[in-house]
């Protein structure tokens, strides 16, 4: 994947966070056991993550999150956006061996990964304060593919991903993709 995708991704996640609303908050999402608040921790919290992993560092296994939805998820977001993308773009960055919790990574695989829980976690945003969950089809084709890849069955048993949903292929990508991923288009 190239950098201009990544941007790409993180700025359609980035405009459903702006639409969050303090309402919003404690409303369910797709991902078991987690409210927007939760999920936009999770969001924002990965961005600063994989811009310590970028730059070398190793990431948090702790699960402990900050609460980055005060005083506003948006900004907050685009703050981490720019820090994350500044990140790779450092010289050396995509040549590295990331430090994961899971074991030590190349970079591009860390970099498919976070574009993968990028696009993804943007949709569930979108269905849990209803927003528009289209994502465009070059991006939804990208991270269905790197999905493929990713999701064994063996990680599906932990429990971290649900199982697939069926659907027809007929169906728009962005759909394809949340039932590819456990999620009810």
């Amino acid at each position: 994947m190239d950098s201009h995708q990544y941007r790409r991704a993180l700025l359609h996640t980035g405009r459903i966070v702006v639409g969050v609303r303090p309402e919003h908050l404690t409303m369910p999402t797709p991902c078991r056991d987690w409210d927007v608040r939760l999920l936009l921790n999770h969001i924002i919290g990965g961005n600063y993550m994989f811009a310590e992993v970028a730059a070398g560092g190793r990431a948090d296994a702790t699960g402990v999150m900050d609460d980055h939805t005060l005083p506003d998820p948006g900004s907050n977001y685009v703050a981490s956006a720019e820090v994350v993308l500044a990140a790779w773009a450092a010289p050396g960055a995509m040549e590295r061996r990331c430090h994961m919790p899971f074991g030590d990574i190349p970079a591009p695989a860390a970099v498919s990964i976070h574009f993968l829980d990028i696009v993804v976690h943007g949709w569930d945003l979108a269905r849990a304060t209803e927003q528009d969950t289209t994502i465009d089809p070059d991006l939804a084709a990208e991270a269905l593919d790197i999905s493929h890849g990713l999701l064994s069955p063996e990680l599906r048993e932990t429990g971290v991903f649900g199982p697939e949903i069926p659907i027809s292929d007929d169906n728009p990508l962005h759909d394809r993709l949340a039932a590819f991923m456990g999620r009810r288009p």
